[in-house]
C-alpha cells in the first residue's frame, strides 16, 4: 500500500547516511590540517560545533525514517500515535516520517510553548516576591 513512500524513505535514509559520512570525513580531514592562529582556531571550533549540531539533527531524522519504515512493515504507518486517526495523505507526502496528525501536532506544540513560557517566567516570578525594601538603605 505504501510502496512508493517506502521507496522514498529508503532513498532519504541512504542520502542522509552518505551526507553524515561526508561530513565526518570532512571533519577528520580538517582536524588533520588544522594549523593557524587563534582566529582560525575559533572559526574551526565554531564550524565543528555547527557540524555536530547538523549531524545530530541528521541522525535524529535518520531514526525517524527508520521508525517510519518499521511502521510501514508492521501496518501502523499513517496512523496518528496520539489520537489513532489516519494522518492526512498530504502531510505524509510532505513529511513521510510524520507520527502525528496536524491537529495533534499543533496541540502538542501549543502545550510545549506554554510550558516553555512558564519555564522562562519562573525565575522572574520569584524575583517579584522579593521585598525591595530589604535592599534599601
Amino acid at each position: 500500500m505504501y510502496k512508493s513512500i517506502k521507496t522514498m524513505l529508503i532513498k532519504m535514509r541512504d542520502e542522509l547516511i552518505e551526507e553524515i559520512a561526508r561530513n565526518r570525513k570532512m571533519e577528520t580531514d580538517e582536524l588533520r590540517n588544522e594549523i593557524g592562529d587563534l582566529y582560525d582556531s575559533a572559526d574551526n571550533e565554531r564550524d565543528r560545533q555547527l557540524s555536530h549540531i547538523l549531524n545530530d539533527r541528521d541522525r535524529g531524522k535518520l531514526i525517524e525514517i527508520d521508525e517510519a519504515l518499521e511502521r510501514i512493515d508492521d501496518g501502523t504507518y499513517g496512523i496518528c500515535e496520539e489520537c489513532g486517526k489516519r494522518i492526512d495523505s498530504n502531510r505524509l507526502k510532505i513529511m513521510p516520517f510524520a507520527r502525528l496528525c496536524v491537529p495533534c501536532k499543533s496541540d502538542i506544540e501549543k502545550q510545549l510553548g506554554q510550558f516553555r513560557k512558564i519555564e522562562e517566567e519562573a525565575p522572574y516570578r520569584e524575583l517579584s516576591n522579593i521585598d525591595l525594601e530589604e535592599f534599601e538603605e
